[in-house]
C-alpha cells in the first residue's frame, strides 16, 4: 500500500508539473503570437515617419504653419497643400494615439520613439485643432491630444532608461576609419 500511494503521489506531482509547464508554454505562445501580429503595424508606423513627405510635413508645421496662417478658423479652410501637411502628420499621430489608447501598441514604444515630436507637433497644431472643434463642433484629433498628454507626462529619456538602453559614446573625438586615413596619407 505504501508503494502504491507513493507511486500515485509521484504520478500526481508529474501531472501537475506537466500541466504547469503546458500552461506556461501556451501563455508564452499566445504572447509571441500577439507580438508577431503587431510587428507589421509597428514597422509600418516607423516606415511612415521616415518618408520624405512626412519629414517635409513635420518641417512645415514646425517652421512655417503659424507664421503663414492664423489658427482662428481651424484648418479646414486653409489652402489644400497646407491641409495635406496637417492631415499627414496630425492624423498619423491621431491613429497612433488610437492604437495606444486601446492598448494595441505599447505606449512606451511610441513615447520612446516619438515623444518629443508628438509634444512639439501638438503644441503647434493644438490651436488649429481647438479652433476646428469650436467652429465645427467635432472631436477632431482627440487621440492625438491624448497621446500628447501621455508624452508630456514622461520623457523619452525616462522611457529609454526604463527599457535599459545604454550609451556608447566615442572614446575620443571623431576618428577616421583606417581606410580613410590611408586614403588621406596617399594625398588624395
Amino acid at each position: 500500500m505504501d508503494g502504491s500511494v507513493a507511486l500515485n503521489v509521484l504520478a500526481l506531482i508529474v501531472s501537475v508539473g506537466a500541466l504547469v509547464t503546458s500552461f506556461a508554454a501556451a501563455r508564452r505562445q499566445l504572447r509571441l503570437a500577439h507580438h508577431s501580429n503587431l510587428l507589421p503595424i509597428v514597422l509600418d508606423l516607423f516606415r511612415e515617419t521616415r518618408t520624405l513627405e512626412f519629414s517635409r510635413s513635420v518641417e512645415y508645421i514646425r517652421d512655417r504653419l503659424a507664421l503663414d496662417h492664423p489658427a482662428d478658423n481651424g484648418y479646414r479652410n486653409l489652402p489644400e497643400e497646407v491641409k495635406v501637411h496637417i492631415r499627414r502628420v496630425g492624423l498619423f499621430y491621431d491613429d497612433v494615439g488610437k492604437l495606444v489608447a486601446h492598448g494595441i501598441v505599447d505606449e512606451r514604444l511610441i513615447l520612446g520613439a516619438y515623444g518629443n515630436a508628438i509634444c512639439r507637433t501638438w503644441q503647434t497644431l493644438a490651436f488649429y485643432v481647438y479652433a476646428e472643434r469650436e467652429r465645427y463642433n467635432n472631436l477632431s484629433m482627440v487621440y492625438f491630444e491624448d497621446l500628447a498628454y501621455r508624452a508630456g507626462r514622461t520623457t523619452m529619456q525616462d522611457v529609454h532608461a526604463a527599457a535599459g538602453l545604454r550609451a556608447r559614446p566615442p572614446a575620443h573625438g571623431p576618428r577616421q576609419s583606417p581606410a580613410r586615413r590611408a586614403h588621406r596619407s596617399e594625398g588624395r
